[in-house]
């Protein structure tokens, strides 16, 4: 979940640690006044459409084999019923040969609030959010938070960045990655999810507006959503612990949320880089967290055991330290992702419905203090 661009030379020796961990893991298992209004409390909650969910075929894509999309979308509360739940195992973008071995005690099963296939709900089209997912992660790992976006309206399509994924590190791959590269293969998800909705037996049919388009990334994944807004269709960003855009700062909304606790993403870092953005910019900094806390992997690891990462350390392949560096976020001295996640829903939420312009939506402001009790929360904004 961490990327090498970009950073100073002792950002990339931490960069290089973590990526040898998810190599053995992947293997074997000043600022100007704010808003005056703040963003609803209720965005943190689920919203109020069922989430279904459905999976796009992008084509194969050499030694790597199929790259896919999972689309997280409204979906009609009413026709839910005997649509299976979604789930998929920590192994899923693990070649079958590597997910043979790891023992189900590393394995957790991810089961989410959303149904697989339901048709898509009344009252669309609904704007399109393009997410793009971190440095050894994949397209599933970040389902709890998608599921929650998607239920406030979004359809939400989160592709499969091989080059960068977890299924390059454990087939050590060598293709290279880039952010040409990320740029194609994001607008591609988007090219197959609207001739999805162009077909009458797809639960998407008629369910995107493409006037209405968002990026959303985490870590490598945030340069991928900052450069996607050089594009015109593209209205808005928001970056989760966010790697800087590879070439230009965009005069579009931005929103970027970070970690007290980040040691890849520093407080330091992301506030450099939100001055760097000419605005309107909102920069949110949560206390407690680190920047792998936005994942589903985070509960495994605290639930015991350490999810894939543990199974590394069980067979004594990577050092403590090493190990510290993968899990950043996702220990006992972090507040557990359940009480994270709602932050990062409610301002995400509130950043996409404004950026979009969105009938009835109002720029992001400083969560109240009693919105989120037990956390400490830095906000900033400049226009």
């Amino acid at each position: 979940m961490l990327t090498a661009r970009r950073w100073t030379a002792t950002s990339s020796k931490v960069v290089r640690a973590v990526a040898v961990v998810a190599v053995v893991a992947a293997a074997l298992g000043g600022c100007s006044s704010a808003p005056s209004s703040s963003a609803p409390a209720d965005l943190a909650r689920p919203g109020p459409d069922a989430v279904g969910v459905t999976t796009l075929d992008l084509g194969a894509d050499g030694s790597l084999g199929e790259r896919l999309a999972t689309v997280y979308y409204p979906a009609d509360r009413d026709k839910v019923a005997g649509h299976a739940r979604f789930s998929y195992r920590l192994s899923a973008p693990l070649p079958a040969a590597v997910t043979a071995i790891v023992p189900p005690r590393f394995d957790a099963l991810v089961t989410t609030d959303a149904h697989v296939g339901v048709p898509g709900a009344p009252g669309g089209p609904f704007p399109v959010v393009l997410f793009s997912h971190g440095f050894g992660a994949s397209r599933l790992y970040y389902s709890h938070l998608l599921v929650g976006m998607a239920s406030w309206g979004f359809v939400v399509v989160s592709a499969d960045y091989l080059e960068r994924g977890l299924l390059s590190q454990a087939t050590h791959s060598t293709v290279p990655d880039s952010p040409a590269l990320d740029l194609r293969v994001m607008f591609a998800s988007l090219a197959a999810a609207e001739h999805a909705a162009s077909e009458r037996s797809s639960p998407l049919h008629h369910l995107l507006d493409t006037h209405e388009i968002a990026a959303v990334g985490h870590s490598a994944g945030g340069q991928t959503a900052f450069d996607a807004l050089d594009d015109p269709r593209v209205k808005t960003a928001v970056g989760w612990a966010p790697v800087g855009p590879s070439d230009g700062y965009a005069r579009k909304p931005v929103t970027i949320i970070g970690e007290q606790y980040d040691i890849a993403l520093t407080p330091a870092t992301l506030t450099r880089e939100f001055h760097r953005f000419p605005g309107p910019t909102t920069y949110l900094q949560v206390s407690g967290e680190g920047h792998n806390t936005y994942t589903d992997i985070c509960t495994s690891i605290r639930a015991g055991g350490g999810g894939l990462v543990g199974f590394a350390i069980s067979l004594h392949l990577v050092s403590q330290e090493l190990a510290k560096l993968a899990v950043n976020g996702c220990t006992a001295a972090n507040l557990p992702p359940s009480r994270f996640w709602p932050v990062v829903q409610s301002m995400t939420v509130a950043a996409l419905r404004s950026g979009l312009g969105l009938p009835g939506a109002t720029a992001p402001g400083p969560p109240a203090a009693h919105e989120f009790p037990g956390l400490n929360l830095t906000y900033r904004h400049h226009s």
